[in-house]
Protein backbone atom coordinates (compact mmCIF):
# COMPACT_ATOMS: atom_id res chain seq x y z
CA UNK A 1 0.00 0.00 0.00
CA UNK A 2 1.26 3.43 -0.91
CA UNK A 3 -0.35 6.64 0.30
CA UNK A 4 -2.40 8.49 -2.27
CA UNK A 5 -0.97 11.78 -3.47
CA UNK A 6 -1.51 14.33 -0.78
CA UNK A 7 -3.20 12.38 2.00
CA UNK A 8 -1.33 14.45 4.48
CA UNK A 9 -0.44 14.77 8.10
CA UNK A 10 2.52 16.25 9.86
CA UNK A 11 5.10 14.14 11.69
CA UNK A 12 6.67 15.83 14.68
CA UNK A 13 9.36 13.26 15.35
CA UNK A 14 10.62 10.23 13.48
CA UNK A 15 13.33 7.60 13.40
CA UNK A 16 16.66 7.95 11.64
CA UNK A 17 16.19 9.17 8.06
CA UNK A 18 18.49 6.93 6.01
CA UNK A 19 18.67 3.25 5.19
CA UNK A 20 19.28 0.82 2.36
CA UNK A 21 17.36 0.00 -0.80
CA UNK A 22 16.79 -3.46 0.64
CA UNK A 23 15.01 -2.00 3.70
CA UNK A 24 12.74 0.05 1.44
CA UNK A 25 11.93 -3.09 -0.56
CA UNK A 26 10.76 -4.75 2.69
CA UNK A 27 8.15 -2.02 3.11
CA UNK A 28 7.07 -2.21 -0.54
CA UNK A 29 6.69 -6.00 -0.80
CA UNK A 30 3.22 -6.36 0.60
CA UNK A 31 -0.34 -7.04 -0.47
CA UNK A 32 -2.63 -4.03 -0.43
CA UNK A 33 -6.35 -4.49 0.16
CA UNK A 34 -8.34 -1.45 -0.87
CA UNK A 35 -11.39 -0.29 1.06
CA UNK A 36 -14.86 -0.84 -0.25
CA UNK A 37 -15.43 2.90 -0.56
CA UNK A 38 -14.03 4.58 -3.62
CA UNK A 39 -12.53 7.60 -1.91
CA UNK A 40 -10.74 7.90 1.41
CA UNK A 41 -11.43 10.88 3.66
CA UNK A 42 -8.43 13.01 4.52
CA UNK A 43 -8.60 12.89 8.29
CA UNK A 44 -5.57 14.84 9.41
CA UNK A 45 -4.45 17.47 6.94
CA UNK A 46 -1.79 20.02 7.67
CA UNK A 47 1.21 21.63 6.06
CA UNK A 48 4.48 23.07 7.31
CA UNK A 49 3.58 25.77 9.77
CA UNK A 50 0.02 24.46 10.09
CA UNK A 51 -1.33 27.60 8.45
CA UNK A 52 -5.00 27.46 7.42
CA UNK A 53 -5.71 27.71 3.72
CA UNK A 54 -7.60 30.87 2.83
CA UNK A 55 -10.88 31.01 0.96
CA UNK A 56 -12.09 28.16 -1.16
CA UNK A 57 -8.89 26.12 -0.97
CA UNK A 58 -9.77 25.28 2.62
CA UNK A 59 -12.70 23.16 1.41
CA UNK A 60 -10.80 21.35 -1.36
CA UNK A 61 -9.03 18.15 -0.20
CA UNK A 62 -5.29 18.50 -0.51
CA UNK A 63 -5.14 15.22 -2.43
CA UNK A 64 -7.30 16.77 -5.17
CA UNK A 65 -5.18 19.92 -5.22
CA UNK A 66 -2.02 17.88 -5.69
CA UNK A 67 -3.55 15.67 -8.36
CA UNK A 68 -4.73 18.76 -10.20
CA UNK A 69 -1.22 20.18 -10.03
CA UNK A 70 0.19 16.92 -11.40
CA UNK A 71 -2.32 16.89 -14.24
CA UNK A 72 -1.29 20.45 -15.10
CA UNK A 73 2.41 19.59 -14.93
CA UNK A 74 1.88 16.52 -17.11
CA UNK A 75 0.00 18.61 -19.64
CA UNK A 76 2.78 21.22 -19.75
CA UNK A 77 5.37 18.44 -20.19
CA UNK A 78 3.30 16.96 -23.02
CA UNK A 79 3.01 20.32 -24.78
CA UNK A 80 6.78 20.80 -24.43
CA UNK A 81 7.36 17.34 -25.91
CA UNK A 82 5.07 18.06 -28.86
CA UNK A 83 6.74 21.42 -29.45
CA UNK A 84 10.24 19.90 -29.28
CA UNK A 85 9.27 17.15 -31.71
CA UNK A 86 7.81 19.68 -34.15
CA UNK A 87 10.88 21.93 -33.95
CA UNK A 88 13.33 19.04 -34.38
CA UNK A 89 11.58 17.42 -37.35
CA UNK A 90 11.04 20.76 -39.07
CA UNK A 91 14.66 21.82 -38.55
CA UNK A 92 15.93 18.44 -39.80
CA UNK A 93 13.64 18.53 -42.82
CA UNK A 94 11.92 15.26 -41.88
CA UNK A 95 8.44 16.73 -42.18
CA UNK A 96 6.50 19.48 -43.88
CA UNK A 97 8.29 22.79 -43.18
CA UNK A 98 4.90 24.37 -42.40
CA UNK A 99 4.67 23.31 -38.77
CA UNK A 100 1.30 25.01 -38.34
CA UNK A 101 -0.29 22.11 -40.22
CA UNK A 102 0.47 19.90 -37.22
CA UNK A 103 -1.18 22.34 -34.80
CA UNK A 104 -4.84 21.20 -35.14
CA UNK A 105 -3.95 17.55 -34.51
CA UNK A 106 -1.73 18.40 -31.55
CA UNK A 107 -4.30 20.72 -29.96
CA UNK A 108 -7.14 18.25 -30.44
CA UNK A 109 -5.14 15.57 -28.64
CA UNK A 110 -4.36 17.62 -25.51
CA UNK A 111 -7.53 16.76 -23.50
CA UNK A 112 -6.94 13.06 -24.16
CA UNK A 113 -3.38 12.83 -22.78
CA UNK A 114 -4.37 13.21 -19.07
CA UNK A 115 -7.03 10.53 -19.60
CA UNK A 116 -4.36 8.17 -20.91
CA UNK A 117 -2.11 8.96 -17.93
CA UNK A 118 -4.96 8.35 -15.49
CA UNK A 119 -5.81 5.06 -17.23
CA UNK A 120 -2.22 3.90 -16.62
CA UNK A 121 -2.49 4.73 -12.92
CA UNK A 122 -0.03 7.63 -13.01
CA UNK A 123 -2.12 9.51 -10.45
CA UNK A 124 -2.20 6.63 -7.93
CA UNK A 125 0.95 6.72 -5.81
CA UNK A 126 0.72 3.07 -4.79
CA UNK A 127 1.03 2.05 -8.46
CA UNK A 128 4.13 4.13 -9.20
CA UNK A 129 6.17 3.84 -6.01
CA UNK A 130 9.01 2.37 -8.08
CA UNK A 131 10.62 4.65 -10.65
CA UNK A 132 10.92 1.87 -13.21
CA UNK A 133 7.22 1.07 -12.89
CA UNK A 134 6.38 4.73 -13.38
CA UNK A 135 8.56 4.91 -16.51
CA UNK A 136 6.90 1.77 -17.88
CA UNK A 137 3.46 3.31 -17.42
CA UNK A 138 4.61 6.56 -19.03
CA UNK A 139 5.87 4.65 -22.08
CA UNK A 140 2.54 2.80 -22.36
CA UNK A 141 0.65 6.09 -22.13
CA UNK A 142 2.78 7.75 -24.80
CA UNK A 143 2.39 4.82 -27.20
CA UNK A 144 -1.36 5.05 -26.75
CA UNK A 145 -1.10 8.80 -27.35
CA UNK A 146 0.66 8.20 -30.65
CA UNK A 147 -2.28 6.05 -31.77
CA UNK A 148 -4.62 8.85 -30.70
CA UNK A 149 -2.65 11.38 -32.76
CA UNK A 150 -2.83 9.09 -35.79
CA UNK A 151 -6.59 8.66 -35.31
CA UNK A 152 -7.21 12.40 -34.98
CA UNK A 153 -5.19 13.08 -38.13
CA UNK A 154 -7.45 10.69 -40.03
CA UNK A 155 -10.57 12.44 -38.72
CA UNK A 156 -9.16 15.88 -39.56
CA UNK A 157 -7.81 14.59 -42.88
CA UNK A 158 -4.35 15.89 -42.00
CA UNK A 159 -1.41 13.82 -43.17
CA UNK A 160 1.17 13.24 -40.41
CA UNK A 161 4.80 12.40 -40.93
CA UNK A 162 5.93 9.10 -39.42
CA UNK A 163 9.16 10.79 -38.45
CA UNK A 164 7.19 13.36 -36.46
CA UNK A 165 5.26 10.63 -34.62
CA UNK A 166 8.49 8.80 -33.73
CA UNK A 167 10.13 11.98 -32.43
CA UNK A 168 6.93 12.87 -30.55
CA UNK A 169 7.07 9.48 -28.78
CA UNK A 170 10.68 10.06 -27.74
CA UNK A 171 10.38 13.72 -26.76
CA UNK A 172 7.09 13.41 -24.83
CA UNK A 173 8.47 10.39 -22.95
CA UNK A 174 11.63 12.32 -22.08
CA UNK A 175 9.79 15.45 -20.90
CA UNK A 176 7.32 13.40 -18.85
CA UNK A 177 10.03 11.33 -17.18
CA UNK A 178 11.93 14.51 -16.31
CA UNK A 179 8.81 16.24 -15.01
CA UNK A 180 7.77 13.22 -12.94
CA UNK A 181 11.27 12.93 -11.45
CA UNK A 182 11.11 16.56 -10.38
CA UNK A 183 7.63 15.97 -8.92
CA UNK A 184 8.88 12.89 -7.08
CA UNK A 185 11.74 14.87 -5.56
CA UNK A 186 9.40 17.63 -4.41
CA UNK A 187 6.96 15.15 -2.87
CA UNK A 188 9.79 13.21 -1.19
CA UNK A 189 11.08 16.46 0.27
CA UNK A 190 7.63 17.23 1.66
CA UNK A 191 7.44 13.76 3.18
CA UNK A 192 10.92 14.04 4.67
CA UNK A 193 9.66 17.14 6.48
CA UNK A 194 6.65 15.24 7.77
CA UNK A 195 4.08 16.58 5.29
CA UNK A 196 1.86 14.43 3.06
CA UNK A 197 2.21 11.26 5.08
CA UNK A 198 -0.34 8.56 5.83
CA UNK A 199 -0.86 7.73 9.50
CA UNK A 200 -0.93 3.96 10.00
CA UNK A 201 -1.35 1.49 12.84
CA UNK A 202 0.69 -1.71 12.76
CA UNK A 203 -1.00 -4.90 13.94
CA UNK A 204 1.55 -7.24 15.50
CA UNK A 205 4.29 -7.17 18.09
CA UNK A 206 6.95 -9.50 16.67
CA UNK A 207 10.18 -9.15 14.69
CA UNK A 208 8.34 -8.70 11.40
CA UNK A 209 6.24 -5.82 12.74
CA UNK A 210 9.35 -4.20 14.20
CA UNK A 211 11.27 -4.43 10.92
CA UNK A 212 8.38 -2.98 8.90
CA UNK A 213 8.04 -0.06 11.32
CA UNK A 214 11.78 0.54 11.24
CA UNK A 215 11.85 0.51 7.43
CA UNK A 216 8.94 2.96 7.20
CA UNK A 217 10.62 5.28 9.70
CA UNK A 218 13.93 5.19 7.88
CA UNK A 219 12.36 5.74 4.45
CA UNK A 220 10.23 8.80 5.04
CA UNK A 221 9.87 9.21 1.27
CA UNK A 222 7.46 6.25 1.31
CA UNK A 223 5.00 8.56 3.04
CA UNK A 224 4.04 6.73 6.25
CA UNK A 225 3.86 7.72 9.89
CA UNK A 226 3.53 4.81 12.33
CA UNK A 227 1.32 6.05 15.17
CA UNK A 228 1.45 2.85 17.23
CA UNK A 229 1.10 -0.91 17.53
CA UNK A 230 -1.87 -3.15 18.23
CA UNK A 231 -1.30 -6.64 19.62
CA UNK A 232 -2.94 -9.12 21.95
CA UNK A 233 0.12 -9.13 24.22
CA UNK A 234 0.06 -6.02 26.42
CA UNK A 235 3.47 -4.36 26.40
CA UNK A 236 5.10 -0.94 26.41
CA UNK A 237 6.65 0.97 23.51
CA UNK A 238 8.04 -1.13 20.67
CA UNK A 239 11.82 -0.83 20.50
CA UNK A 240 14.12 -1.57 17.59
CA UNK A 241 16.59 -3.81 19.42
CA UNK A 242 19.35 -3.25 16.83
CA UNK A 243 19.24 0.56 17.02
CA UNK A 244 17.64 1.06 20.41
CA UNK A 245 15.06 3.39 18.86
CA UNK A 246 11.48 3.78 20.06
CA UNK A 247 9.30 2.86 17.09
CA UNK A 248 5.95 3.70 18.62
CA UNK A 249 3.63 3.09 21.57
CA UNK A 250 1.50 0.03 22.34
CA UNK A 251 -2.11 1.12 21.72
CA UNK A 252 -4.27 -1.84 22.68
CA UNK A 253 -5.64 -5.23 21.67
CA UNK A 254 -6.69 -6.33 18.19
CA UNK A 255 -10.37 -6.42 19.20
CA UNK A 256 -10.16 -2.65 19.77
CA UNK A 257 -8.33 -1.82 16.54
CA UNK A 258 -11.17 0.06 14.86
CA UNK A 259 -11.67 2.39 17.83
CA UNK A 260 -7.89 2.84 18.15
CA UNK A 261 -7.56 3.75 14.48
CA UNK A 262 -10.28 6.36 14.86
CA UNK A 263 -8.74 7.72 18.05
CA UNK A 264 -5.32 8.13 16.45
CA UNK A 265 -6.82 9.55 13.21
CA UNK A 266 -5.03 6.85 11.21
CA UNK A 267 -6.17 6.17 7.67
CA UNK A 268 -4.67 2.72 7.21
CA UNK A 269 -3.51 -0.44 8.94
CA UNK A 270 -0.50 -2.65 8.25
CA UNK A 271 -0.90 -6.23 9.45
CA UNK A 272 2.24 -8.24 10.22
CA UNK A 273 0.86 -11.60 9.13
CA UNK A 274 3.25 -13.61 11.29
CA UNK A 275 2.13 -11.69 14.35
CA UNK A 276 -1.59 -12.49 14.24
CA UNK A 277 -3.68 -15.63 13.76
CA UNK A 278 -5.61 -16.23 10.55
CA UNK A 279 -9.10 -15.80 12.00
CA UNK A 280 -8.22 -12.46 13.60
CA UNK A 281 -6.59 -11.25 10.37
CA UNK A 282 -9.70 -12.03 8.32
CA UNK A 283 -11.94 -10.30 10.82
CA UNK A 284 -9.71 -7.22 10.86
CA UNK A 285 -9.67 -6.99 7.07
CA UNK A 286 -13.46 -7.15 6.84
CA UNK A 287 -14.04 -4.64 9.63
CA UNK A 288 -11.45 -2.12 8.49
CA UNK A 289 -12.14 -2.13 4.77
CA UNK A 290 -15.87 -1.80 5.47
CA UNK A 291 -15.05 1.45 7.28
CA UNK A 292 -13.10 2.83 4.30
CA UNK A 293 -9.59 2.08 5.61
CA UNK A 294 -6.73 0.66 3.58
CA UNK A 295 -5.29 -2.59 4.90
CA UNK A 296 -1.85 -3.85 3.98
CA UNK A 297 -0.63 -7.36 4.71
CA UNK A 298 3.08 -8.05 4.96
CA UNK A 299 4.34 -11.13 3.18
CA UNK A 300 7.02 -12.31 5.66
CA UNK A 301 9.42 -12.09 2.69
CA UNK A 302 12.10 -9.47 2.44
CA UNK A 303 14.63 -8.40 -0.18
CA UNK A 304 12.54 -10.02 -2.94
CA UNK A 305 11.90 -7.64 -5.83
CA UNK A 306 8.19 -6.95 -6.29
CA UNK A 307 8.68 -7.45 -10.05
CA UNK A 308 9.19 -11.18 -9.33
CA UNK A 309 5.97 -11.48 -7.32
CA UNK A 310 2.47 -12.07 -8.65
CA UNK A 311 -0.79 -12.87 -6.86
CA UNK A 312 -3.13 -15.66 -7.98
CA UNK A 313 -5.97 -17.61 -6.36
CA UNK A 314 -5.30 -21.03 -4.85
CA UNK A 315 -8.70 -22.31 -3.79
CA UNK A 316 -10.00 -19.83 -1.24
CA UNK A 317 -6.57 -18.31 -0.68
CA UNK A 318 -4.85 -15.56 -2.67
CA UNK A 319 -1.22 -16.68 -2.81
CA UNK A 320 1.93 -14.87 -3.89
CA UNK A 321 4.04 -16.56 -6.53
CA UNK A 322 7.76 -15.74 -6.65
CA UNK A 323 9.50 -16.19 -9.98
CA UNK A 324 12.69 -18.29 -9.74
CA UNK A 325 16.09 -16.63 -10.03
CA UNK A 326 17.27 -16.78 -13.65
CA UNK A 327 20.45 -18.86 -13.78
CA UNK A 328 21.20 -18.97 -17.52
CA UNK A 329 19.43 -16.56 -19.80
CA UNK A 330 19.88 -13.89 -22.42
CA UNK A 331 20.26 -11.38 -19.59
CA UNK A 332 23.59 -12.86 -18.55
CA UNK A 333 24.84 -12.77 -22.14
CA UNK A 334 23.64 -9.17 -22.47
CA UNK A 335 25.29 -8.25 -19.17
CA UNK A 336 28.63 -9.67 -20.30
CA UNK A 337 28.33 -7.90 -23.64
CA UNK A 338 27.51 -4.62 -21.94
CA UNK A 339 30.42 -5.03 -19.50
CA UNK A 340 32.88 -5.77 -22.29
CA UNK A 341 31.83 -2.84 -24.49
CA UNK A 342 31.46 -0.32 -21.64
CA UNK A 343 34.75 -1.32 -19.97
CA UNK A 344 36.65 -1.13 -23.26
CA UNK A 345 35.27 2.32 -24.03
CA UNK A 346 35.92 3.36 -20.45
CA UNK A 347 39.57 2.33 -20.62
CA UNK A 348 40.07 4.45 -23.72
CA UNK A 349 38.40 7.47 -22.11
CA UNK A 350 40.24 7.27 -18.77
CA UNK A 351 43.67 6.33 -20.15
CA UNK A 352 45.00 9.92 -19.79
CA UNK A 353 43.85 9.95 -16.15
CA UNK A 354 45.52 6.58 -15.53
CA UNK A 355 48.79 7.76 -17.07
CA UNK A 356 48.88 10.97 -15.02
CA UNK A 357 47.99 9.07 -11.83
CA UNK A 358 50.68 6.45 -12.50
CA UNK A 359 53.24 9.20 -13.04
CA UNK A 360 52.25 10.90 -9.76
CA UNK A 361 52.56 7.62 -7.83
CA UNK A 362 55.94 6.85 -9.42
CA UNK A 363 57.37 10.30 -8.62
CA UNK A 364 56.08 10.53 -5.02
CA UNK A 365 56.45 6.96 -3.71
CA UNK A 366 58.67 5.00 -6.08
CA UNK A 367 58.11 1.84 -8.07
CA UNK A 368 55.02 -0.30 -7.93
CA UNK A 369 52.25 1.74 -9.55
CA UNK A 370 49.73 -1.11 -9.79
CA UNK A 371 48.66 -2.89 -6.61
CA UNK A 372 47.67 -6.52 -7.15
CA UNK A 373 45.62 -8.39 -4.58
CA UNK A 374 43.96 -11.79 -4.52
CA UNK A 375 40.18 -11.65 -4.26
CA UNK A 376 37.39 -14.23 -4.31
CA UNK A 377 35.47 -14.31 -7.59
CA UNK A 378 32.39 -16.03 -8.97
CA UNK A 379 31.84 -19.56 -7.60
CA UNK A 380 34.72 -19.02 -5.17
CA UNK A 381 37.41 -18.94 -7.88
CA UNK A 382 40.26 -16.60 -6.82
CA UNK A 383 41.50 -13.88 -9.17
CA UNK A 384 44.00 -11.03 -9.09
CA UNK A 385 42.39 -7.61 -8.65
CA UNK A 386 44.11 -4.48 -9.97
CA UNK A 387 44.21 -1.08 -8.30
CA UNK A 388 46.42 1.98 -8.41
CA UNK A 389 48.69 1.84 -5.37
CA UNK A 390 47.51 4.33 -2.76
CA UNK A 391 49.43 3.01 0.27
CA UNK A 392 53.01 2.62 1.39
CA UNK A 393 54.85 -0.52 0.29
CA UNK A 394 54.58 -2.31 3.66
CA UNK A 395 50.85 -1.64 4.07
CA UNK A 396 49.91 -5.34 4.38
CA UNK A 397 52.47 -5.92 7.15
CA UNK A 398 51.15 -2.94 9.16
CA UNK A 399 47.50 -4.04 8.96
CA UNK A 400 47.58 -6.08 12.19
CA UNK A 401 48.55 -3.10 14.33
CA UNK A 402 45.56 -1.10 13.03
CA UNK A 403 42.83 -3.71 13.51
CA UNK A 404 41.73 -2.13 16.79
CA UNK A 405 40.75 1.04 14.86
CA UNK A 406 38.67 -0.76 12.23
CA UNK A 407 35.51 1.22 11.44
CA UNK A 408 33.86 -1.44 9.27
CA UNK A 409 31.71 -4.34 10.39
CA UNK A 410 32.66 -8.00 10.49
CA UNK A 411 35.74 -9.21 8.65
CA UNK A 412 36.06 -6.09 6.48
CA UNK A 413 38.61 -3.36 7.30
CA UNK A 414 37.96 0.34 6.81
CA UNK A 415 39.64 3.31 8.46
CA UNK A 416 38.95 6.96 7.67
CA UNK A 417 42.43 8.31 8.43
CA UNK A 418 44.51 5.28 7.57
CA UNK A 419 48.19 6.26 8.19
CA UNK A 420 49.32 3.85 5.45
CA UNK A 421 47.68 5.93 2.71
CA UNK A 422 50.04 8.24 0.81
CA UNK A 423 49.29 11.89 0.04
CA UNK A 424 48.62 11.13 -3.64
CA UNK A 425 46.69 8.04 -2.56
CA UNK A 426 44.22 10.12 -0.55
CA UNK A 427 43.30 12.09 -3.65
CA UNK A 428 43.01 8.94 -5.75
CA UNK A 429 40.76 7.31 -3.15
CA UNK A 430 38.60 10.40 -2.68
CA UNK A 431 37.91 10.52 -6.42
CA UNK A 432 37.78 6.69 -6.83
CA UNK A 433 40.48 6.95 -9.52
CA UNK A 434 42.35 4.12 -7.78
CA UNK A 435 39.51 1.77 -8.81
CA UNK A 436 39.86 2.44 -12.56
CA UNK A 437 42.36 -0.38 -13.27
CA UNK A 438 39.58 -2.80 -12.36
CA UNK A 439 38.23 -2.10 -15.84
CA UNK A 440 40.98 -4.48 -16.98
CA UNK A 441 39.47 -7.11 -14.66
CA UNK A 442 36.10 -6.54 -16.33
CA UNK A 443 37.57 -6.97 -19.81
CA UNK A 444 39.32 -10.18 -18.67
CA UNK A 445 36.02 -11.53 -17.34
CA UNK A 446 37.07 -11.70 -13.67
CA UNK A 447 34.62 -8.95 -12.66
CA UNK A 448 31.53 -7.12 -13.80
CA UNK A 449 30.85 -3.39 -13.74
CA UNK A 450 28.11 -4.02 -11.17
CA UNK A 451 28.03 -6.78 -8.57
CA UNK A 452 28.84 -7.64 -4.96
CA UNK A 453 32.05 -6.29 -3.49
CA UNK A 454 35.02 -8.58 -4.31
CA UNK A 455 35.99 -10.07 -0.96
CA UNK A 456 39.41 -10.96 0.39
CA UNK A 457 40.06 -14.67 1.08
CA UNK A 458 40.36 -14.05 4.84
CA UNK A 459 36.97 -12.30 4.79
CA UNK A 460 35.34 -15.19 2.91
CA UNK A 461 36.72 -17.63 5.49
CA UNK A 462 34.52 -15.93 8.11
CA UNK A 463 31.30 -16.00 6.08
CA UNK A 464 28.35 -18.18 7.00
CA UNK A 465 26.60 -20.38 4.46
CA UNK A 466 24.08 -17.70 3.46
CA UNK A 467 26.76 -15.14 2.60
CA UNK A 468 28.47 -17.55 0.22
CA UNK A 469 25.40 -17.17 -1.99
CA UNK A 470 26.80 -13.81 -3.13
CA UNK A 471 29.37 -15.74 -5.18
CA UNK A 472 26.69 -16.89 -7.61
CA UNK A 473 27.47 -13.78 -9.69
CA UNK A 474 30.67 -12.01 -10.59
CA UNK A 475 31.91 -9.36 -8.17
CA UNK A 476 31.62 -5.78 -9.36
CA UNK A 477 33.53 -2.51 -9.41
CA UNK A 478 30.43 -0.95 -7.90
CA UNK A 479 27.29 -2.42 -6.37
CA UNK A 480 24.33 -1.93 -4.08
CA UNK A 481 26.45 -1.99 -0.94
CA UNK A 482 29.16 0.25 -2.37
CA UNK A 483 26.81 3.06 -3.38
CA UNK A 484 25.16 2.94 0.05
CA UNK A 485 28.50 3.92 1.61
CA UNK A 486 27.79 1.79 4.68
CA UNK A 487 31.26 1.06 6.05
CA UNK A 488 30.04 0.95 9.64
CA UNK A 489 26.88 -1.00 8.83
CA UNK A 490 26.35 -4.39 10.37
CA UNK A 491 27.50 -7.53 8.60
CA UNK A 492 23.80 -8.43 8.32
CA UNK A 493 23.11 -5.27 6.27
CA UNK A 494 26.18 -5.93 4.13
CA UNK A 495 24.91 -9.45 3.44
CA UNK A 496 21.32 -8.39 2.79
CA UNK A 497 22.29 -5.77 0.22
CA UNK A 498 24.54 -8.13 -1.70
CA UNK A 499 22.12 -11.05 -1.55
CA UNK A 500 19.27 -8.79 -2.62
CA UNK A 501 21.26 -7.88 -5.71
CA UNK A 502 22.15 -11.51 -6.44
CA UNK A 503 18.50 -12.59 -6.31
CA UNK A 504 16.94 -9.63 -8.12
CA UNK A 505 19.53 -8.21 -10.51
CA UNK A 506 18.62 -7.01 -13.98
CA UNK A 507 20.22 -4.85 -16.65
CA UNK A 508 18.01 -1.95 -15.60
CA UNK A 509 19.14 -2.40 -11.99
CA UNK A 510 22.77 -2.33 -13.14
CA UNK A 511 22.20 0.92 -15.03
CA UNK A 512 20.50 2.46 -11.98
CA UNK A 513 23.43 1.48 -9.72
CA UNK A 514 25.94 2.87 -12.22
CA UNK A 515 24.00 6.15 -12.26
CA UNK A 516 24.02 6.27 -8.46
CA UNK A 517 27.74 5.56 -8.48
CA UNK A 518 28.35 8.79 -10.37
CA UNK A 519 26.62 10.72 -7.60
CA UNK A 520 28.56 8.85 -4.91
CA UNK A 521 31.88 9.65 -6.59
CA UNK A 522 31.00 13.31 -7.11
CA UNK A 523 30.03 13.60 -3.43
CA UNK A 524 33.28 11.81 -2.47
CA UNK A 525 31.63 9.11 -0.40
CA UNK A 526 31.13 5.40 -0.83
CA UNK A 527 33.64 3.08 -2.30
CA UNK A 528 34.59 -0.52 -2.09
Amino acid sequence: MQPEWGQASRVQDGPRPLSSHADAQLARNSVSIEPTTSELPVTDLSVVGDRPRPGRLRRIPFSLQLKAALVGADLVATICGLAIATAVTTWAGWTDPHAERLLPTALASLPIWPVLYAHQGLYQARRISRRLEEVRRIVNSVLAGILVLAGISVLLQEELSRSWLVVVALSVTATLVLERELARRVINEFRARGVMTRRVVIVGRNEEATEVASALGEHRELGYQVVGFVADVPIGPVIDLRAGHDLGPYLGRTTEVLDLVRATKASGVIVATTGIDQESANRLIRDLTREGLYVELTSAMRDISSSRISVRPLGRYPVMCVEPVAQFSWRRVAKRGFDLVAASIGLVLVSPILLLSALAIRVTSGKGVIFRQERVGKDGVPFELYKLRTMVHDAEERLAELQAMNEAAGPMFKMTDDPRVTRVGRLLRATSIDELPQLFNVVKGDMSLVGPRPALPNEADQWDEALWERLRVQPGITGMWQVSGRYTASLETYARLDLSYVDNWSLVTDLAILARTVGVVLKRRGGA
